[in-house]
């Protein structure tokens, strides 16, 4: 549509003819957030009689229907189903007890209207408490053995009238102090001694902190001192000021908190503090108005001064919970006006012009809206996307090919300029330089030269259409397109493509030192530093995705508005995310509860915020325009412990403690969680991990109920962790530690399991010695075989190959010893060389006799080894030795045969003459002199003993050779590879053991050795 000058100049006819201006409407806002509970939304019942919040944060209830906690979020009841107590009517709350009469696991008690106590713990629990009244009467001087209703100082207004002139009150004021009201008197005790009393016409008596004050008969507010007087005060502060109010009659109505020990004054429906001044006056303090006390039967009242939440318990309606709003929603309160807004500027100190041409701000007050329509001309323009301040505060606006320039107020169009091309942004630098981006993919430059303006055309890329504009640094702009972000340095006239941004909707720029920060449609928050692109993660409910535009106030907060919600983040998180992507960022959420008429704000408009002189915001919604104070905003943060409600094990609640023990055959176990928090849910963010010893951490989400549900698990010990984060510190968490202990069954415990592998490697070293066995038996069995063979082969040998040749040796030797005997003449030296080679040879032929029989016996089963009988030793040691004679006189030894004739014994006759043959063998060796043979009975058992002059046999082989074994099998596995000791002495060993003969050697005092054959058993 082309628009003429005479078009102008007829709005503004118009405008003047009608004379026309919409009167500012003023709209009370809502300066409260209120949320109401009864028993329609958590309460158990709704009569509130007393509210008080404990150290950690929680709110606790007294109701006809028990004790309830609040963590901001759940209600949670304690009455008869899970408490030892009569009835579930709480009258009110009473101080824990000073000096050493308190239990520090306590921090206040209900009272039930059964005079029983429900002590509130520091661990978020509660528990009854009987031992409370008897500790009560040591410190109370005027307690009675019977426990009356009153006897503890209750809250104000009185659930039942005080009435000192019948019974007495007493009011904890700090650890060593208390205070007795009785009568017209109030004493003041200090560590159990009275300190002074003050008289005086008392209707109530009350604590603000520690310091004792009363209302008199007349309203009068009343400090008590040490004197005998009391002084009367009159508070000062926002009271004074209540159109009701009037000075030295009061007319206000007092509420008293007893265990805060905090006052408050009502008035013409309006709330106040009461508090000290550091000079010891009274003063007040507005927290709420235009809430009717009487009408909703208010009784109770608490109020937190840090985060400003109070908390009043109605008699009849539950609880009321108010906070201060931190934002408020301008609107033009007209039936056709349009209140979604999308681009402004601001309109000097405290108002904005919108791209409608409605003038929108707050009175001097900031609590009224001030609202206007001041442009005709930009309402019927129809455009509100776009608005470029110049540093005069008169504007360019426009869209398409028709531009204007308008004054200040916007009530006066100064330009009016027809462009080339089709325009969908504009966008004003910091050297005050007016572009313009078009739709078809060309920038320009408005340039102005003696009083004419003209948009130059500076360059055509591939934009896509240039959507919105922003500045980088230096000469660096900015440009979003359909085809994603480009850089365009304004002196080198450089186009650069980011990468990453193709087929995303940008929204805003916000260029810092570290870096430009990018908001888009769909796809989050990006930060680009040092040419590298970081993408922010999302909130849990993926809000941000949507981010239109970022705000940063003074204190290193950014404040990001989205199609969801405005959301706070520290700058600093985002940096230190940008640098280590495992650290982490927290965005604290606001909705419309906090003071918007709706969660959905505006974005894709320029500037997408506007930040006033005055410190305010100012951010565009589809229903108004959202205004605060981010630099006086408080963040309410979920910076308190993390507390486990519950433990539900399998339907059944079990008692909650650091260390849990569970049954092995447990289906389900779940945990209820909670931290207080009067803030949004949303930004309670706890994780928990599941742990053990060999098990790695891993964070898994607490579900949105707060509950942690654990399966079934094996047996062991695990570490529950659960982790919450505090806020906008990096890394800021607070961890709550529960140990999980599963027993394991009888199959599972070490000992089982221990007696389980004793048994399976029995079973392996069985197996293995039967296979082992078995493989021995097939060795021996082949080598048996192979055994036979050689032997047999080794006697066929030695009786065809050397007995046949030994005989005839030994016969011709004997023939020709014979011959020499027979000459007188011969040579005796000849003759005795005859006689030596005879006795030699025969020597070696029964050798090789015996060598024979030992081998054959190896070849024979165990039956048929030995053929035993009667044997007389005598004779056969007398052949022995005459076979050696010749050899030991060549040696110079004498053998002497002792062995008493007729001495038999029970043996092989063969085999025990190869044993008898091998030992003096053995003895002619070493023996220097002598050998005797000798036979002995000793207890019944025969002996043949050989005795030589050696040197001695030594240890060892004496050792070996008198080792005793069960049979001959044991002999035989265990001499498989025996140790060198001598063929000899094997046969010998091997013959004993076969003839079951024990063999004894033994070194005398004359170290010589003897060695016995001892005959166990036998017929002989």
């Amino acid at each position: 549509m082309r628009i003429s000058p005479v078009m102008v100049l007829r709005c503004f006819l118009c405008l003047m003819l009608l004379a026309f201006r919409t009167d500012a409407q003023q709209q009370e806002l809502p300066a409260y957030r209120l949320q109401h509970f009864t028993d329609e939304n958590g309460l158990p019942q709704n009569s509130v009689k007393a509210v008080m919040e404990d150290k950690n944060g929680f709110y606790w209830l007294t109701t006809e229907a028990g004790v309830v906690r609040f963590d901001g979020q759940k209600f949670l009841t304690f009455d008869r189903s899970n408490l030892p107590i009569s009835s579930n009517r709480i009258r009110g709350f009473v101080p824990a007890l000073p000096g050493r009469n308190a239990n520090p696991a306590y921090e206040f008690y209900g009272l039930t209207e059964d005079n029983q106590y429900i002590g509130v713990m520091n661990n978020g629990l509660v528990t009854s408490n009987t031992t409370f009244y008897g500790k009560y009467r040591l410190t109370d001087p005027f307690a009675g053995k019977n426990v009356r209703h009153n006897s503890m100082l209750g809250s104000v207004p009185e659930q039942y009238p005080s009435n000192p002139m019948f019974e007495h009150y007493f009011a904890v004021s700090d650890s060593q102090t208390f205070f007795i009201w009785k009568q017209k008197t109030v004493s003041c005790y200090q560590n159990g001694k009275l300190i002074y009393s003050s008289a005086g016409s008392f209707k109530n008596f009350f604590l603000i902190g520690s310091h004792p004050y009363a209302l008199d008969s007349a309203g009068t507010i009343l400090k008590i001192t040490k004197n005998a007087t009391s002084e009367a005060q009159f508070p000062d502060g926002d009271i004074i000021y209540n159109k009701l109010y009037t000075n030295g009659k009061p007319n206000f109505k007092l509420y008293w908190n007893n265990v805060a020990k905090s006052a408050f004054l009502y008035l013409n429906k309006c709330f106040y503090t009461l508090e000290e001044t550091l000079g010891g006056r009274l003063t007040t303090r507005l927290i709420l108005e235009g809430y009717d006390f009487p009408d909703l039967d208010i009784v109770a009242a608490h109020y937190n001064r840090t985060s400003g939440a109070l908390l009043l318990g109605s008699s009849t309606k539950g609880l009321f919970l108010i906070k201060n709003k931190n934002f408020q929603t301008l609107k033009l309160a007209s039936k056709d006006a349009d209140n979604a807004f999308y681009a402004q500027k601001p309109a000097g100190m405290h108002s904005v012009i919108t791209g409608q041409g409605y003038q929108l701000g707050l009175d001097s007050k900031g609590s009224q809206t001030v609202a206007e329509r001041v442009s005709t001309f930009m309402e019927a323009f129809g455009y509100k996307f776009s608005i470029a301040m110049n540093p005069d505060s008169s504007f360019w606006f426009g869209i398409g090919y028709n531009l204007f320039k308008l004054d200040k107020t916007a009530k006066k169009v100064l330009l009016q300029l027809k462009l080339k091309d089709n325009a969908k942004a504009f966008f004003i630098d910091k050297q005050h330089r007016l572009w313009i981006g078009s739709e078809n993919n060309a920038l320009y430059k408005m340039e102005e030269s003696g009083g004419q303006y003209h948009a130059k055309l500076i360059l055509r890329a591939p934009f896509g259409g240039v959507s919105i504009m922003g500045q980088g640094a230096g000469e660096i702009l900015f440009i979003g397109g359909t085809k994603g972000v480009f850089t365009f340095n304004v002196r080198t006239k450089k186009v650069q493509k980011l990468p990453n941004f193709n087929k995303m909707t940008i929204r805003s720029f916000y260029t810092t030192t570290h870096g430009t920060w990018i908001t888009t449609y769909g796809n989050g928050i990006f930060l680009l530093k040092d040419n590298r692109l970081i993408q922010f993660p999302l909130d849990k409910d993926r809000f941000l995705a949507t981010a239109h535009c970022i705000t940063e106030d003074a204190k290193g907060f950014f404040w990001i508005n989205t199609n969801r919600g405005l959301f706070q983040v520290a700058k600093q998180q985002l940096l230190d995310y940008a640098r280590n992507s495992k650290n982490l960022v927290y965005y604290l959420y606001y909705d419309k509860s906090q003071g918007f008429a709706t969660n959905e704000f505006n974005g894709g408009c320029q500037p997408c915020s506007v930040r006033l002189a005055n410190g305010v915001l100012s951010l565009p919604s589809m229903d108004g325009l959202v205004w605060f104070y981010p630099d006086k905003i408080k963040a309410e943060l979920p910076s308190k412990r993390i507390f486990i409600t519950s433990a539900n094990l399998d339907g059944k609640d079990i008692q909650v403690t650091d260390t849990l023990r569970i049954p092995r055959d447990f289906e389900q176990l779940r945990l209820q969680v909670t931290t207080p928090y009067l803030g949004h849910v949303n930004n309670i963010q706890m994780h928990y991990s599941l742990s053990r010893s060999g098990r790695s951490e891993k964070w898994f989400p607490v579900n949105a109920d707060f509950t942690i549900p654990i399966p079934k698990m094996s047996y062991g010990n695990y570490r529950l962790t659960i982790r919450k984060v505090n806020g906008f510190k990096t890394n800021d968490y607070t961890y709550k530690t529960i140990t999980l202990h599963i027993p394991p069954a009888w199959f599972e415990t070490w000992w089982f399991r221990s007696l389980l592998a004793l048994l399976v490697l029995g079973l392996f070293f069985m197996a293995v010695k039967w296979r082992t066995g078995y493989l021995v038996k097939k060795e021996r069995k082949d080598n048996l075989v192979r055994h036979y063979r050689v032997i047999s082969q080794i006697v066929a040998a030695v009786n065809h190959d050397i007995q046949t040749p030994l005989h005839y040796i030994g016969y011709s030797l004997k023939q020709i010893n014979a011959y020499l005997h027979k000459q007188e003449d011969s040579n005796s030296l000849i003759t005795r060389l005859s006689d030596e080679s005879l006795n030699t040879s025969e020597r070696i032929g029964t050798l090789t006799k015996n060598l024979l029989d030992y081998i054959k016996i190896q070849n024979k089963n165990s039956s048929s080894r030995t053929q035993m009988g009667r044997v007389e030793a005598q004779k056969m040691v007398q052949g022995i030795c005459e076979l050696f004679a010749a050899i030991a006189r060549s040696r110079g030894v004498t053998v002497k045969n002792e062995v008493e004739p007729g001495f038999e014994v029970w043996s092989d006759p063969n085999l025990l003459s190869i044993v008898i043959h091998n030992l003096l063998d053995n003895a002619l060796k070493i023996s220097a002199s002598e050998i005797i043979i000798s036979s002995n009975i000793i207890a019944g058992k025969k002996q043949i003993i050989i005795e030589d002059s050696g040197t001695g046999m030594p240890e060892d082989l004496m050792k070996w050779l008198n080792k005793s074994y069960r049979s001959y099998e044991e002999w035989l596995k265990i001499s498989l590879y025996p140790e060198q000791k001598g063929i000899g002495l094997v046969i010998v060993k091997d013959l004993c053991v076969l003839l079951r003969i024990n063999i004894v050697a033994s070194i005398n005092e004359s170290n010589h050795t003897t060695v016995r054959l001892i005959f166990n058993q036998g017929k002989g």
